[in-house]
């Protein structure tokens, strides 16, 4: 292609912190298009935890709900920084284990308990706690 037939780019600035959308169109006929957008400073640091977990000896034929609270602690503090909320089961005959794999929590450092928010190099301790329980409990129609 030569130099004046080139098509030229569009190029788009974006703060990765407002999540700015750029509409793009494919016209009629058109498989390809290339973009390229403009340098970007890293805004939004943070931490990314995968959690994964089972739940030892479900019963058969039975839904458990599983609950996971992770709180930041400092300085004898804990905030709540995330929740996360499951009602699984499974089909088989006898007591089996559910396992939960790739729970994700997002920790941006904006919304750290530190003093300085604008790195990763602050040291960061969390208590993650896990719960479960049975929630098709067999109830008799009994009045009291």
């Amino acid at each position: 292609m030569s130099q004046e037939n080139q098509e030229v780019l569009p190029t788009f600035s974006v703060d990765v912190n407002d999540m700015i959308t750029h509409s793009l169109c494919f016209e009629s006929g058109e498989n390809n298009k290339c973009i390229t957008l403009a340098d970007q400073d890293l805004f939004s640091v943070g931490r990314f935890l995968t959690v994964n977990m089972t739940v030892k000896s479900v019963a058969p034929n039975k839904q458990i709900a599983i609950g996971l609270k992770l709180y930041e602690t400092t300085g004898g503090n804990r905030v709540i920084k995330g929740h996360k909320m499951y009602a699984v089961a499974h089909d088989k005959d006898c007591c089996t284990d559910i396992r939960l794999r790739n729970i994700h929590f997002v920790l941006p450092e904006e919304i750290a308990e530190t003093d300085d928010k604008t790195n990763i190099c602050s040291r960061r301790t969390f208590d993650l706690e896990a719960t479960s329980h049975y929630i098709d409990l067999d109830c008799c129609d009994e009045k009291i």
